[in-house]
């Protein structure tokens, strides 16, 4: 499904006792590679209530990160978050229940959509990205990846799980619907996603397992990159 979403201007500290078990917040961020993982754990801190250098992260056997144990004990403190980045901007989401996945890409030019698409997809999305013009072609291939990206990253995968294990179908422009997935991966009827235009050039792609949630999107006034 896509969403038409407007990332309103907040201080972390103030949205962050509003998150609840029925929502996920999503934080659009200025980035460069030199900030590596600053942005994402000073918003991390915001929500646990510690200071960036008390956030501690451990690594998932797929290397997805998650808060180290002793943030994940109590009810209160539980989080679990994913991040993006690409080119000049970054997107963190954050849940207070079960896991999120998000991925965000920026529209370059020669993509080489359709040889990615028949060397990894399945089938049925090679042939659906093939009936489409060369322009049309790669901004429905742009969301067709951050489809994937978000539900792999939610699940705890990355890309070497296989992009042809997660079937989506075509239902215009960029927006894609999840119809087959591996069953190591669930039933694709508890799966939720949300593709949307992250900025102008730029797709994002929030992926869930579970019930329906409100989506919370920001931005920051302020975010230390140090």
């Amino acid at each position: 499904m896509s969403r038409d979403l407007t990332f309103v201007e907040a201080s972390p500290q103030a949205v962050a006792p509003g998150l609840d078990a029925g929502s996920i917040d999503l934080w659009r961020l200025p980035y460069a590679m030199s900030h590596r993982r600053a942005p994402m754990l000073t918003l991390l801190a915001a929500y646990l209530g510690v200071s960036a250098e008390e956030v501690v992260l451990e690594q998932g056997d797929q290397g997805k990160p998650h808060l180290a144990s002793m943030f994940r004990a109590g009810a209160g403190l539980s989080l679990d978050f994913n991040w993006s980045h690409s080119g000049e901007l970054a997107l963190v989401a954050i849940t207070r229940a079960g896991t999120v996945g998000v991925d965000i890409e920026r529209a370059d030019k020669n993509l080489r959509s359709l040889e990615i698409a028949q060397r990894f997809f399945d089938p049925s999305e090679a042939e659906a990205l093939q009936s489409l013009a060369p322009d049309s072609r790669d901004h429905a291939f742009i969301g067709l990846w951050c489809a994937k990206e978000s539900v792999l990253k939610a699940a705890g995968h990355g890309l070497s799980f296989g992009l042809a294990r997660l079937v989506f179908a075509h239902r215009g422009a960029a927006d894609w619907t999840l119809e087959r997935i591996d069953p190591m991966l669930g039933d694709v009827r508890d799966w939720r996603l949300a593709g949307f235009d992250a900025a102008p050039g730029y797709r994002g792609s929030l992926a869930w397992c579970g019930s329906a949630r409100r989506i919370r999107p920001f931005q920051p006034a302020r975010i230390d990159t140090a």
